[in-house]
């Protein structure tokens, strides 16, 4: 599996729409914890730019962009951008998932 980095940039006075949608998306994220060809190793808020950070092993870009496509952050409008980075977590508790 590789292993990616993901900002969420939350979209424009999205504060609202988050909070209401916010337990659906992270019961979505909890379902893709142990298994699968997508799992999110972590996943959480950046308070300092308002959006959030996501760590999550796919087993292809395909799977990884399927399930950032279906959380309901995302369906709603919330999300603005996603910026994916390739990650290779060579120390620390994810060394693990190194390549």
């Amino acid at each position: 599996m590789t292993v990616f980095a993901v900002e969420y940039v939350y979209a424009e006075d999205s504060v609202e729409l988050r909070n209401e949608h916010r337990p659906a998306h992270r019961e979505y994220l909890v379902g893709f914890v142990n298994e699968g060809p997508a799992r999110v190793l972590a996943s959480g808020p950046t308070p300092a730019t308002d959006g959030a950070l996501l760590i999550i092993a796919a087993e292809s870009e395909a799977a990884l962009n399927e399930l950032l496509a279906n959380d309901p952050f995302n369906k709603v409008g919330a999300i603005a951008q996603a910026n994916i980075s390739e990650w290779n977590p060579v120390i620390g508790l994810l060394q693990e998932f190194s390549a």
